[in-house]
């Protein structure tokens, strides 16, 4: 008899805890909707959506003194089209040979940096 009481007791025990844990795991109407939070993926400018250099330390410069962002366009191209495009600033083809020193720098000089077939792939300041 005490066994079967003591089942009982069980039975009971496991019939509350049931209806406790599946109280917690129900939805209330009052919890509004989450919204998914935008974010721009790495090496992308959230604010522009153009790409960004995530090169640490040489990248804490001035911001874009050479407006190089207008050039953009010339990503892919070759220093024949850049030479084509009448750009009155100053300007330098930096190959991926070029030794570029910083006692150089120029902030207002646009950098056109070219990969192993000529293509340009980056547009800097310096």
């Amino acid at each position: 008899m005490r066994e079967s009481a003591l089942m009982t007791s069980l039975a009971k025990s496991s019939a509350l805890l049931l209806a406790l844990f599946l109280a917690a795991c129900g939805s209330t109407s009052e919890t509004e909707p989450v919204q998914p939070v935008q974010v721009a993926p790495p090496g992308i400018d959230p604010v522009t959506g153009l790409p960004i250099d995530l090169t640490p330390g040489l990248n804490d410069r001035e911001p874009d003194t050479c407006h190089a962002a207008d050039y953009q366009s010339l990503v892919g191209q070759t220093e024949n089209e850049v030479r084509a495009a009448g750009i009155t600033r100053p300007t330098r083809m930096v190959t991926l040979t070029t030794i570029v020193d910083q006692e150089r720098y120029d902030s207002f000089r646009i950098n056109f940096h070219t990969d192993a077939t000529g293509r340009i792939y980056k547009i800097s300041c310096g």
